[in-house]
């Protein structure tokens, strides 16, 4: 698979590098070591769920504020459409990944491609929950992806991101959980137990400088999004706003 990069310029002017593994391809004609050395001496932020209605809001946030992202989502053309949208706007970098959520392979691999070829000093850990059905009512196999989707997963990108991360003196997760509707009381026991374990993580990693928090998003989707995204971040991630006002 292609994967592609965008840079908006002041005068509006947006490249667009296709590329594999190999380089193979660049368009339009553009140094190579240049654009290897742009990415190299970059700080990214990592997005997950950019493909849902509040993970483009975080994305389109940090965007504003400047951040090169790397956007992480199941639906491709729902990634390339707000790459688009974003590098329209802001003169950022902005890398998509195709990733399911429900295959530790997928992860892996995605984590892998990041930790190679970027520097990660955010990454916005979102997850959609609500078990629709009677826990009784699920296939164990459906069961087991929900878990794992809903759950595990973000536990399973942060283990893959920390050394990345660790590399950096202020980095930061966030931890978002989103359900349209109420959850189940035993759901929300598992979303305790998550948000008092990355309390605990927290904690125990308070030396490295690498700081956890936890968000339980409104279960509401509006044009108020962004703004609530950004107040979040703001709250959380040192010097946030900082590059808005020096490009001004």
């Amino acid at each position: 698979m292609i994967n592609q990069y965008f840079l908006s310029s002041a005068s509006g002017f947006s490249l667009q590098v296709c590329r594999n593994d190999n380089f193979e391809r660049i368009l339009p004609k553009v140094s190579r070591h240049y654009f290897v050395t742009i990415i190299n001496d970059m700080n990214f932020s990592a997005v997950r769920g950019a493909d849902t209605p509040w993970g483009k809001a975080f994305a389109k946030a940090l965007a504003a504020d400047n951040r090169h992202l790397i956007l992480l989502g199941a639906k491709e053309a729902a990634l390339e459409l707000l790459v688009r949208e974003i590098v329209q706007k802001h003169r950022v970098l902005v890398h998509y990944l195709v990733a399911d959520d429900g295959d530790t392979g997928s992860i892996i691999a995605a984590c892998e491609k990041i930790n190679d070829r970027f520097e990660v000093d955010l990454l916005i850990n979102y997850a959609e929950t609500g078990f629709h059905q009677r826990l009784d009512d699920y296939d164990i196999r459906a069961l087991d992806r929900k878990l794992k989707t809903n759950h595990a997963s973000g536990t399973l990108y942060l283990h893959q991101l920390l050394p990345n991360l660790l590399l950096h003196a202020q980095a930061r997760v966030i931890d978002l959980w989103h359900s349209t509707q109420p959850v189940p009381a035993w759901e929300q026991a598992l979303l305790t137990f998550n948000m008092r374990f990355a309390e605990h993580l927290n904690s125990e990693l308070n030396d490295s400088g690498l700081v956890i928090n936890s968000f339980a998003l409104p279960a509401f989707i509006g044009p108020v999004m962004t703004e609530k995204a950004v107040a979040m971040l703001e709250s959380v991630v040192p010097d946030f706003g900082v590059r808005r006002e020096a490009v001004r």
